[in-house]
């Protein structure tokens, strides 16, 4: 919203123009905090009433940059045990897979135990 500061001379002449070009007496506020009259209108009326240009069909803003999706971090999942409980073959399939990790389904245990350990280097 603009202010628009007349000259001492000018006061009455500018706030009739702005009156009666306003809809509204509201549409035309006062401002005295400054060291001489203002009266604080929209782009609309300023515009209407000579002092500024409105372009009321502006150009449209860019799309923004869309936000990069965040980084989820990685949970590290734990190794399936190597023997006991919990050492199977689709326990180190399913763990292969969750690591995002290629291999022959046709593999077994140890062969993709294996394979893990010599993707690793064995730690």
């Amino acid at each position: 919203m603009p202010s628009i500061i007349p000259t001492s001379d000018k006061v009455q002449e500018v706030a009739r123009a702005l009156l009666e070009a306003a809809d509204s007496p509201d549409d035309v506020r006062t401002d005295t905090s400054g060291p001489s009259l203002a009266f604080v209108v929209s782009d609309e009326l300023a515009t209407k009433v000579g002092f500024g240009e409105y372009d009321d069909d502006p150009e449209p803003l860019p799309e923004p940059e869309p936000e990069p999706e965040p980084e989820t971090e990685k949970v590290p999942i734990e190794e399936p045990p190597r023997s006991g409980k919990g050492s199977g073959e689709e326990a180190w399939k399913k763990f292969l897979t969750d690591q995002e990790f290629e291999f022959d389904a046709t593999l077994e245990r140890n062969e993709l135990i294996a394979l893990w350990d010599a993707h690793t280097g064995g730690q």
